[in-house]
């Protein structure tokens, strides 16, 4: 491990270039792959990107030329890439519209040693011990956990509440649904920085070549030619961060990362090699994606994006306790910000301003709510509010409550063309969920999660 971080400019997504820097990088590092090596992506959402876009994952050409590098470095036995997506959403599909299969494919024809690719929300698991503020033990893909070697491959993007997603975020991908909602709340940050004790890549390359602006699953995207490289994940994401114009202090995750003593604390301590080597021609190269403007920052305050849509629907956003009043905007506000997101890209702007005039709240509110006669949806197990004239109250009663929860439960309430109507976008969701299923059962892990619940939580339940 150490402070260094490799920039290095790169326009396109060449897979010779790419790979020609990548074992470079490598080089640089004295990374030296050997025995089984696990390749973790970005792929938080992909799905028809002719609607939602392509930019919220790895790009397939930067994935293909990272596994024939590892594919063919001396020592290297084999190489098994996988991921966990959005919750909701399984995997198998997310990778068909991302081109993973086929990218893979067309590695393996010309690898010489046996490359992989699996859904970690199919396969079974081992139980690593972490010891953090979260999670004192977490379960984690064999695959993962057996692995003699890591390599990550964030996207570096914009996130609709911790303004970037790097290396140390995407360990939120290790975690199947079941452990990726414990403390998915106003502890996220915590959570994620627990992560690192498990996920702690030996390899980094970040994709920064065209970066996502915006919400994470649905963003804009725009040219920055770069890609990064280390083998510190909190170095590597100070530049990013920087490059997306935040610091540590407006990432809450690398924030906290720092104060628990993870190191480099600040990008000074950081230092730049390859194409650009000071923070003054980092802060310079970053303006190709200027300006910060409200396309940059997507999504990162509801009412705001309800106002510029001219909806009628009302968000209201209360502490999730009152002593001290403090709110969760990690938890369910994402859920929402993701949803709505996600429901201007299918059903298009102009559909806002002629959605049913609902009430959404999230937290405590003190005032009373004047329904006017709308449906009122409380979300999250915290939400309350006194509500006055409303046609129809429906409280999500979790913690916490997810896009895919908000989908399923609400976008029929909105009066907008939804996926949830929409039979060609449910119907290849439905095959993918049910593919998943099957392989969860071929593969064991049904079994496994029922014995893991039999030996460590019947008794205490009981």
């Amino acid at each position: 491990m150490s402070n260094t971080v490799i920039v290095r400019r790169c326009e396109e997504y060449d897979r010779e270039a790419i790979g020609a820097i990548l074992k470079q990088g490598m080089e640089m590092l004295q990374y030296r792959p050997s025995g089984k090596v696990f390749v973790k992506p970005n792929v938080v959402f992909a799905f028809r990107s002719e609607i939602f876009g392509g930019n919220a994952f790895t790009a397939p050409p930067f994935v293909g030329a990272c596994l024939s590098t590892l594919a063919g470095a001396p020592g290297v036995d084999r190489v098994d890439m996988g991921e966990n997506c959005a919750v909701g959403m399984p995997t198998r599909l997310n990778y068909k519209h991302a081109g993973y299969y086929q990218e893979v494919k067309n590695v393996r024809s010309r690898a010489s040693r046996p490359v992989g690719i699996f859904c970690m929300d199919e396969v079974l698991r081992d139980s690593v011990f972490v010891g953090g503020n979260v999670h004192d033990n977490l379960r984690i893909s064999r695959k993962m956990a057996r692995a003699d070697s890591k390599v990550y491959l964030p996207k570096l993007k914009g996130h609709c509440v911790s303004n970037m997603t790097g290396a140390v975020k995407l360990n939120i991908g290790i975690c199947s649904d079941d452990e990726r909602a414990i403390r998915h709340d106003f502890l996220l940050n915590e959570k994620i920085v627990d992560l690192l004790t498990p996920g702690y890549p030996d390899f980094i390359a970040m994709d920064a070549i065209d970066v996502g602006v915006g919400n994470e699953a649905f963003p804009s995207p725009r040219k920055l030619g770069l890609i990064l490289m280390g083998d510190n994940p909190l170095a590597v994401d100070l530049i990013g961060a920087r490059l997306l114009g935040c610091g540590p202090h407006n990432v809450p995750y690398l924030k906290l990362a720092i104060e628990r003593g993870y190191t480099p604390g600040a990008i000074e301590d950081v230092d730049l090699v390859g194409d650009i080597t000071t923070i003054e021609d980092l802060d310079k190269h970053a303006e190709r994606i200027h300006p910060y403007d409200d396309e940059f920052h997507r999504w990162q305050d509801v009412n705001k994006e309800l106002d510029r849509l001219k909806s009628p629907m009302r968000f209201y956003f209360g502490p999730y306790r009152h002593q001290p009043p403090k709110k969760c905007d990690t938890g369910c506000v994402m859920g929402v910000k993701m949803f709505l997101g996600s429901m201007e890209k299918f059903a298009g702007a102009e559909a806002f301003a002629k959605a049913n005039p609902v009430v959404m709240v999230v937290g405590r509110i003190d005032e009373t709510i004047d329904a006017k006669g709308a449906d009122v949806f409380l979300i999250g197990s915290c939400a309350k509010a006194k509500i006055v004239n409303a046609r129809k109250i429906k409280h999500f009663d979790k913690c916490f409550t997810t896009a895919s929860d908000l989908n399923l439960g609400m976008a029929r309430k909105l009066g907008m063309p939804s996926v949830t109507t929409n039979l060609s976008t449910m119907a290849p969701i439905v095959g993918g969920m049910a593919a998943a299923s099957f392989m969860k059962l071929i593969h064991g892990r049904y079994f496994q999660d029922m014995g893991h619940f039999l030996t460590k939580h019947l008794e205490r339940r009981v």
